[in-house]
């Protein structure tokens, strides 16, 4: 794993396999455009999905999900952007906005037990 950034509230790593990127602390106005660099380097990386580790994430505000929505929806035909282990919170918030229908975005949620 090699670390993409890291301001002390949001640590962004590439992982593999599958080849993708492991959020951790928080995603905000202040540092959504590091996170959309991350996700932009990742998408021209290699064909196939693009998985998003979410399970140490601790918060995320609309620019940040707007970032992953956008990312989703400029993925190839076929290719998908995948958050991996969502909370209950992130996957209720993706459903109350609409976003579980778009194109592209895939939500995976965290599986307990």
């Amino acid at each position: 794993m090699s670390v993409d950034y890291d301001d002390g509230v949001l640590r962004v790593e590439r992982i593999s396999p599958p080849p993708g990127i492991r959020l951790t602390g928080e995603v905000d106005l202040d540092n959504c455009g590091h996170l959309r660099s991350a996700l932009d380097s990742q998408c021209g990386a290699e064909p196939g999905d693009l998985l998003v580790d979410v399970s140490s994430l601790g918060f995320i505000d609309i620019a940040g999900m707007r970032t992953l929505v956008e990312t989703a929806r400029g993925m190839e035909q076929g290719r998908r952007l995948i958050l991996r282990r969502a909370s209950e919170d992130l996957c209720d918030l993706v459903e109350m906005a609409g976003w579980d229908r778009v194109p592209g975005l895939a939500v995976e949620r965290v599986t307990t037990g």
